[in-house]
């Protein structure tokens, strides 16, 4: 029975040596996967496939509720400090993104290309807190610029020295977020 991936279990070494074996089985195959050649390529029995993963198909939804769920838990801790502000917060999702950049990109390349924009999402209660985002229609363009600017950042090499100044672009796209989307209103009326 395929169970959830949790840091628990990557912290068991047999576990997760099988995982890395199985993800480098589908950064290595070109096309799409097929049981018999994952298990081929990761060196692996099809019941230890299956004891990690329900299928193939399961392995990209498994990882990024482990990443959303992990994030979810650092953001919670973040939150709890009161005087956390908006570049602090940015600052820790970008040391985040970092420090699990290898799963993410695993993700951003097999069929997860929302992810950035999921975890932003998780920052709505914080951003709209702030009285620079004001309604929905304005946070769903604001959220996928910002996730545009993490994702380029982190697919073109993500350099630890690079987070202030992609902080200072998100800040940017923060603080201009009412002058460049426009009083976007909830409702518009039609004369």
């Amino acid at each position: 029975m395929a169970e959830q991936i949790t840091d628990k279990k990557l912290k068991n070494k047999r576990f997760r040596k099988t995982e890395e074996a199985i993800i480098m089985a589908f950064f290595t195959a070109k096309e799409i996967l097929s049981v018999d050649r994952l298990i081929k390529i990761a060196g692996i029995s099809r019941s230890t496939l299956y004891r990690h993963h329900k299928s193939v198909y399961e392995i990209a939804p498994n990882y990024e509720r482990y990443i959303l769920k992990k994030y979810n838990r650092a953001l919670k801790r973040s939150l709890k400090i009161k005087r956390t502000r908006l570049p602090g917060i940015y600052r820790k999702t970008l040391i985040f993104i970092k420090s699990h950049h290898q799963i993410i990109e695993f993700l951003l390349q097999h069929g997860r290309p929302d992810l950035i924009e999921k975890m932003i999402n998780m920052l709505k209660p914080k951003l709209i807190s702030t009285g620079k985002i004001t309604n929905e229609a304005m946070f769903e363009i604001y959220c996928k610029e910002v996730s545009g600017v993490i994702t380029r950042w982190l697919l073109n090499g993500s350099e630890k020295a690079e987070i202030l100044s992609v902080v200072d672009k998100i800040i940017y796209l923060t603080d201009s977020a009412k002058l460049r989307l426009g009083p976007i209103t909830e409702q518009t009326k039609i004369c």
